[in-house]
């Protein structure tokens, strides 16, 4: 508790802003439903947004070694209010998608920010307990988000103003936190061929987790409005979604931990499909059902992620978890700029409901996958697993708190570093030399 309290104005700052960012990713998906935009156009707007995380995960870090982090914190943070009001004074999908873009350059930098300062704040022996107080307080902010979502009318300005007050508003207990500045170490990521070798099933389980995620945040709104739930309705399915995810993630964590992963895994994705087509069956019967598909879903759909890094980094010692970790994020974030857009397709073809179906069988693809990997390869001894870690994909910066992290170990959030700076980075190939890693059969599972 005492190492949460050291951390508490950093962890409200999260809170507050990731309040402001959950309103207005829902927002945007309810407005441009109402001002009749296309699922299809929807699916590439909001797939706008992870793709500038994707481009802010390689930019920001070489930006901070330029200019220094201070500098960069104020600069994102200035623009991302800036560009949240933005939304609402130029309804336009074309403006909207540039618009995102930036949006999500701006909150990857200010993830890299909060989470370098909340590992400079912690020590060592604090590392597991913060990294998981930060991790379920990034669900809570994005559930609140959601709810604030019935507090004024998404036709007009208001919502948007609310949005940016609260993205500024995070900043001051960041901002006024007695920390100095935190370096940004360099480090490396594996290739797809090597982190593909080691684990399958976790790069499997990450990319379709991508998926699934991408769509849920992008088009759940969209959906929720277009079976006709209302402002109250969105907010609603949204939160319970949300919800759903932060009450067991931590009880399929645990049980992961005393039974064999990839089975937990397989059961995990498998639940989660069916609670994904749940919510479109129901919504045939009475539009209401859908808020307990969507509980359904979310109970075991946002721990795929956490559970595939989990399993990847059984195969690997403590001191390969970083740039691993990493490269499984890069992975999630590239399933996240699809989903949206293969789902907004689907949905102006088949309707609505396809969202769901869509986020269903992304889910059942690495249970399916998880299955045929347990007939191929035999199992870790269950002794020899790690502890599950309650992760999502934010920025390398957190995976630093990583309790099993060497922390000596570098990570690095730009791949594509200078090459004054020794980087293993090859311009030519644009391939990263890898590390060694441990041989053995283990590498395969």
């Amino acid at each position: 508790m005492h190492a949460i309290l050291s951390v508490f104005s950093l962890l409200l700052g999260v809170a507050v802003i990731l309040a402001g960012n959950g309103l207005l990713g829902t927002l945007l998906g309810v407005r441009g439903q109402l001002e009749g935009m296309s699922s299809s156009v929807l699916g590439l707007v909001m797939a706008a947004y992870f793709a500038g995380f994707m481009l802010g995960t390689f930019w920001i870090p070489r930006l901070i070694r330029r200019i220094g982090h201070i500098r960069v914190f104020a600069t994102m943070a200035s623009m991302a209010s800036v560009v949240t009001l933005l939304h609402g004074l130029y309804v336009d999908a074309a403006v909207w998608l540039l618009l995102r873009i930036v949006s999500g350059i701006c909150v990857v930098g200010l993830y890299i920010s909060i989470e370098s300062w909340l590992n400079a704040q912690t020590s060592n022996e604090q590392r597991g307990h913060v990294f998981s107080a930060y991790m379920t307080t990034t669900l809570c902010g994005l559930g609140i988000g959601q709810l604030l979502l019935t507090t004024g009318d998404a036709r007009q300005l208001e919502l948007f103003a609310l949005a940016s007050v609260l993205l500024s508003l995070g900043l001051v207990p960041v901002a006024t936190t007695r920390v100095i500045q935190p370096a940004m170490p360099q480090a490396q990521r594996l290739g797809l061929r090597r982190l593909y070798a080691i684990s399958p099933l976790g790069v499997v389980g990450c990319v379709f987790s991508g998926f699934g995620a991408g769509a849920f945040w992008g088009m759940g709104p969209v959906f929720a409005s277009a079976v006709g739930l209302g402002e109250n309705g969105v907010a609603a399915f949204m939160s319970l979604t949300i919800l759903g995810g932060i009450l067991l993630l931590w009880p399929v964590g645990r049980l992961s931990d005393r039974l064999e992963r990839r089975r937990v895994l397989a059961v995990v994705c498998t639940l989660a499909a069916a609670g994904a087509a749940l919510t479109a069956i129901l919504v045939e019967m009475n539009s209401r059902f859908v808020m307990l598909g969507g509980f359904c879903y979310g109970a075991f759909g946002f721990s795929i992620y956490a559970l595939s890094a989990a399993h990847t980094n059984d195969q690997l010692d403590s001191e390969h978890m970083l740039e691993v970790t990493s490269s499984l994020q890069l992975l999630w974030a590239a399933g996240a700029i699809l989903g949206p857009v293969l789902a907004g397709l689907l949905m102006q073809r088949f309707g609505p409901e396809a969202l769901m179906f869509f986020i269903a069988c992304s889910a059942l693809v690495p249970a399916l996958f998880a299955i045929w990997r347990m007939r191929v390869r035999s199992a870790i001894p269950i002794g020899e697993q790690g502890e599950f870690v309650p992760q999502f994909a934010t920025s390398a910066a957190a995976l630093e708190m990583l309790p099993d992290a060497d922390s000596n170990a570098e990570v690095d959030a730009d791949a594509d570093a200078e090459s004054d700076n020794n980087s293993d980075f090859d311009p030519v190939s644009g391939q990263t030399q890898e590390p060694e890693l441990p041989p053995g059969p283990s590498v395969q599972s």
